[in-house]
């Protein structure tokens, strides 16, 4: 080992000082692989409990190896490049008896979640490699092994088809599938956007009957984008989207059995038909079906029952719900494998908590069904993760110690033996092994890159994984500045959770412009003990330019509660402005704060937002920036918008006050305004009508529009075109 003198190491010092100042560019943070974080990619626990699968590069292609959970060590390789002889792996899928991979390869994205693609299936017994289907015919979606492994079931052309891989013979179940009018066994675009429903079949245990869910969108109103793709005539691609008020696709269930060939409708125990079926799927006996039903208004949630073998013709009601404002849909319901029940999360309390609901429940006076918590407290669960049967307990996540971070957590079934499994601080994902014996789980701080660690079910650390070394080296280069948390009482009563990046050489005697992210929507936070990515690093840049930034949750995001989350009811926008403007006031009674240089900034729901507070906020706001914002929420889906807000003739002046289209007239400070011309989701409609009211007012903004580009504005050289475009935005105008 050498050893140095003191002066000299001295002079190391000062050097890697300077180095430690490099500064940020978006030109890395958004075009480079700089700060890529290393994960384990597809992750899939195996049958035993004991080993899991994941897809890695061996440094010549993809492969799925095999780890022991044990050691977290590799133990071998199931399918690797060389097996496919040459066919890109891009997704990948095991059969229940684990004898066959489902492959996914020329993937090609639909919307949010959906996607179409070619897949193949790879017999690991044979080590011989098929199409599932004519590869001559269209992309095939959401294929599936049954949980026996001898079919696939996947969507084409809207219509559900079944393969018995046995034979390669391919079984045309429905017929009538046809785009913008009939969808089976997938669903239509809001049910995949706001009840994150994308596949609309489900199997029986045994693997030889099959719900499906149709959807006749028919009478849905059409809406077009129009894509350029460097092509002479545009192409108009036309799509069923409802809007809030509008009709929606009638929905049906229907119970198809591969023995008989049968395909029978399930009754859904009500003759209204403006209802939605957002989960449905077999219970652990092979011939009941499960599903839930609720009303357009969103405001009553019923689970029922039916038995699919002939002996019953209607459903048994085996839990009701209700709620003055609105019920959120979640996947945190598990049967017990023994059938006597369920768990589930409801608010009922007043927070969200877990509770057991028998399948012959007892019941209220109001009708509502009585359930037993399993959880309790003034905390919100998150998420809940299954039922560890031998263990009899509860895995779910939660932010029992405040609302900023995140645990993994187990339960009896009793409601007793409450265990902390995560480890400490942060925000902790958790994916568990089947079984429950082990997890894998993602720890991030909001100024740590994430660390994914394999644990035992209760809680000990076996390995690191992925420690990210190498980006945190890269990290210290920049000198980052570290988020800090406060807490604000804003002038209007409300105390907020709010973080905080300084400039590198801050000082508190100095007054700073401040430039405040946001995204306020419904039970969303941003104010968490966690990762930012590359948005983190995108602040941190303009903090090198001497701004503070700042980012508050305000009223009616979560992780406080059910009254937090609901006070927005009817007039979504309202009070999250009011919290937004209040909390550029309080930042300019801050000795540290130019409280004429305060802007604000959000995507999507933050875009809205800050395109209301830099109208109603015009006395608070120099500038704002809005990404794709929703200016009127006529103009948006019917699910989500609903849900917050009601139906347009039932709440019109909580639907006009708070559309930032019809504040335009107060608009002083500077404006850019940004869109995809191709967003599926927050139409390119609602900144074309934002155009026309700040014309009528003259109103003078900035705008910045990309063809062919979605929701996420992203792609090739995209995403650092924007951000180049913000921060030029930013400098020149706060």
């Amino acid at each position: 080992m050498m050893h140095f003198r003191p002066i000299t190491l001295g002079l190391l010092l000062s050097a890697a000082s300077v180095q430690a100042q490099k500064d940020l560019t978006n030109q890395e943070i958004w075009f480079s692989p700089t700060f890529g974080v290393e994960r384990v990619g597809g992750l899939n626990s195996m049958n035993d409990g004991l080993r899991y699968t994941a897809l890695d590069d061996d440094g010549s292609g993809s492969a799925i190896n095999i780890y022991d959970y044990r050691s977290g060590e590799k133990t071998g390789t199931l399918v690797s490049a060389k097996d496919l002889g040459g066919l890109p792996l891009e997704g990948y899928a095991l059969s229940g008896d684990e004898q066959r991979v489902m492959l996914e390869t020329a993937i090609e994205p639909q919307y949010r979640y959906s996607y179409y693609a070619h897949h193949f299936v790879y017999d690991l017994r044979t080590r011989t490699l098929r199409p599932l289907c004519d590869t001559t015919k269209s992309k095939q979606r959401l294929a599936t092994f049954s949980p026996d492994g001898s079919r696939a079931a996947f969507v084409r052309d809207n219509d559900l088809y079944v393969t018995d891989l046995a034979t390669m013979k391919e079984t045309r179940i429905t017929t009538d599938g046809e785009w913008n009018k009939v969808i089976n066994g997938a669903t239509d675009w809001v049910y995949e956007e706001e009840f994150t429903l994308v596949q609309g079949y489900q199997w029986n245990s045994t693997g030889t009957k099959l719900v499906y869910l149709r959807s006749d969108e028919s009478d849905v109103k059409e809406f077009n984008v129009v894509l350029y793709r460097d092509q002479l005539y545009p192409t108009d691609y036309r799509f069923k989207y409802p809007k809030a008020g509008e009709k929606n696709s009638t929905v049906s269930l229907h119970v198809h059995d591969l023995t008989t060939g049968r395909t029978t409708g399930i009754q859904l125990g009500t003759k209204e038909t403006d209802i939605y079926l957002p989960r449905f799927g077999f219970t652990p006996d092979p011939n009941t079906v499960w599903f839930m039903r609720m009303n357009r208004l969103q405001n009553e949630k019923l689970i029922l029952t039916m038995n699919t073998d002939g002996t019953t013709t209607e459903p048994v009601l085996v839990y009701r719900e209700t709620s003055p404002t609105y019920i959120e849909v979640t996947d945190d319901l598990y049967f017990a494998e023994d059938g006597s029940g369920f768990i589930l999360t409801n608010e009922t309390t007043g927070w969200n908590q877990i509770h057991w609901c028998p399948l012959i429940p007892k019941r209220t006076v109001d009708g509502t069904t009585f359930t037993r918590p399993i959880t309790n407290g003034a905390y919100d669960v998150l998420s809940v993760k299954g039922i560890d049967r031998a263990g009899k307990r509860v895995i779910f996540t939660a932010s029992m110690k405040d609302p900023m971070h995140s645990e993994v957590y187990a339960i009896g079934l009793n409601g007793k033996g409450l265990k902390d499994l995560s480890p400490p601080g942060g925000s902790n994902d958790p994916e568990f092994s089947k079984g429950f014996k082990y997890f894998i789980n993602v720890r991030s701080t909001a100024n740590e890159p994430p660390v994914t660690t394999l644990h035992d079910g209760n809680g000990q650390l076996v390995k690191t994984l992925k420690d990210n070394a190498k980006l945190k080296s890269r990290l210290a280069e920049y000198q980052l500045p570290k988020i800090e948390f406060i807490k604000a009482k804003l002038d209007n009563g409300t105390e907020v959770n709010a973080w905080v990046l300084k400039p590198r050489n801050f000082d508190s005697r100095q007054q700073h412009p401040v430039f405040m992210t946001q995204y306020s929507g419904p039970n969303s936070n941003e104010v968490t003990d966690s990762w930012g990515g590359r948005d983190f690093l995108w602040h941190c840049l303009l903090t090198q330019k001497g701004y503070v930034v700042v980012c508050a949750d305000g009223r009616g995001t979560g992780r406080r509660g059910r009254d937090f989350r609901h006070m927005t009811y009817g007039q979504l926008g309202k009070y999250e402005a009011e919290d937004q403007i209040a909390m550029g006031r309080w930042l300019g009674t801050q000795p540290w704060v130019d409280k004429s240089r305060i802007g604000i900034q959000g995507w999507s729901f933050g875009g809205y937002m800050s395109s209301l507070c830099i109208t109603k906020g015009a006395d608070v706001f120099k500038a704002a920036i809005a990404v794709a914002p929703v200016t009127n929420w006529r103009y948006y889906d019917s699910i989500y918008t609903e849900r917050y807000m009601g139906l347009p003739k039932d709440h019109a002046d909580g639907y006009d006050d708070n559309s930032p289209i019809n504040h335009v007239e107060k608009l002083r400070g500077k404006y850019m305004l940004v869109h995809g011309l191709a967003d599926d989701n927050v139409h390119f409609q609602n900144s074309a009508e934002m155009f026309s009211a700040l014309v009528k007012a003259n109103k003078k903004f900035e705008f910045l529009a990309y063809p062919d580009k979605n929701h996420g504005i992203y792609g090739g050289t995209t995403r650092m075109h924007l951000f180049e475009s913000m921060t030029d935005f930013v400098v020149e105008n706060l």
